[in-house]
């Protein structure tokens, strides 16, 4: 890698920019304010969910002294390469193109030993000479803190949006803070905040424990008036997948719900949700007899009330599967529902349905699917007690 000098290359380098993000349609830096949060497994889960989906995808690694997103994925060991001056990412997939400095280091556990204006010099450079192609997304993974690599994507890339990514903590709650602030100092816009590692699931019983105070990423998120996006379960099941260079995809964890989750509401608040059409919400209803059943464990079946423009436009039936604890709030985070209009829910389900991104209103009232969201849509609906907010033993509908 080399540096451009001189005014004649500095201008060649800001065209070469300017052309590479005229064919970017979003940019998106995960940050953080300090390290230890999982920042670099929600940038590489998220260039992942996102390129499943049939979007192209870009995968930038700005950590010049700590790259991690080559180990996640499995490419440690596989240097970059260069064709006709230009360098060539990683092909993850049909979908999915990939630059870490990892790549072009000699050994894997060389270290960088940089100063600012060189990382500077070779973030843009990463930019410009690139093969990168035409890209829907292009995710940037930066290290902690709001030094010179966020600087440089926020001062040289114009529009990109930050995803934040905390812990329950309150340490990691202040930093984010600051990365917030820095967001507003930079006028960088704020997509949304991610709360990770919110609660443990165990692994011999696949409950999940509060061992953190939770609720801390998203009521930060309200203070400062921006999207929370979602939480994301410790589960050791994501620690292995990552230490082994595998994404959440190849997992059958709760985690991996928690971030398609996440996943449809980046896209939702783009306007990129495929599919959707002109539909700007799906609200989900327990059933039972044709009407919304008291008791959300019980339901037959549930309907998916499809809105736009603040109407219904659309009512589909589906019989979700076996009812074992946690298996209906990420069944229908799956489906797309984005708000659950229920009888009776516990606790449990209701913070299951939160870590999902699905907002849940319990105490409605029976009713048909038609009569209860056309209610919903037009403030008057009326909603009573939680038939299932005090079940101790969550015996009657505690998991979903």
């Amino acid at each position: 890698m080399h540096s451009c000098s001189g005014d004649d290359d500095n201008a060649v380098q800001n065209q070469k920019i300017t052309d590479f993000l005229s064919g970017v349609k979003h940019t998106l830096l995960v940050m953080s304010g300090k390290g230890g949060v999982g920042k670099s497994t929600v940038a590489a889960n998220l260039a992942v969910f996102l390129s499943n989906g049939g979007r192209k995808v870009g995968l930038l690694d700005v950590d010049m002294h700590g790259p991690s997103i080559a180990g996640l994925l499995g490419l440690t060991g596989f240097p970059m390469n260069s064709v006709d001056d230009m360098i060539q990412p990683y092909i993850v997939s049909d979908n999915l193109k990939v630059v870490s400095m990892q790549g072009f280091l000699q050994r894997p556990d060389q270290a960088v030993i940089w100063r600012g204006p060189l990382k500077i010099g070779v973030i843009r450079q990463l930019l410009a000479d690139v093969a990168w192609g035409e890209l829907d997304y292009l995710i940037i993974d930066s290290p902690p803190g709001t030094g010179d690599e966020p600087l440089t994507v926020a001062q040289t890339i114009p529009g990109c949006q930050a995803v934040v990514v905390t812990t329950p903590q309150e340490i990691a709650l202040a930093d984010v803070r600051k990365s917030l602030h820095f967001c507003q100092q930079t006028d960088m816009n704020i997509l949304g905040i991610v709360e990770n590692m919110s609660g443990f699931v165990c692994p011999d019983c696949g409950s999940l424990h509060d061992i953190f105070k939770s609720g801390g990423g998203e009521k930060t998120a309200r203070t400062w008036g921006v999207s929370f996006l979602g939480r994301i379960p410790l589960d050791p099941k994501v620690v292995l997948a990552g230490d082994s260079g595998c994404s959440l995809l190849s997992l059958e964890s709760s985690a991996k719900e928690c971030f398609g989750a996440i996943v449809n509401n980046i896209e939702a608040i783009l306007g990129e949700k495929k599919g959707a059409g002109n539909v700007t919400m799906t609200i989900g209803i327990p059933m039972a007899g044709g009407k919304l059943c008291s008791h959300f464990g019980h339901c037959q079946e549930f309907a998916f009330v499809s809105v736009a423009d603040g109407k219904i436009t659309g009512v589909t039936m589906k019989t979700p599967p076996p009812h074992e604890p946690g298996v209906f709030p990420a069944w229908l985070a799956q489906q797309g529902a984005d708000t659950v209009l229920a009888g009776g829910m516990g606790e449990r389900a209701q913070a299951l349905f939160q870590q999902n991104g699905v907002k849940v209103i319990c105490g409605v009232q029976a009713g048909t699917p038609e009569e209860v969201v056309a209610a919903y849509l037009k403030g008057t609906l009326e909603t009573g007690d939680n038939p299932c907010s005090h079940d101790d033993d969550g015996h009657h509908c505690h998991g979903g």
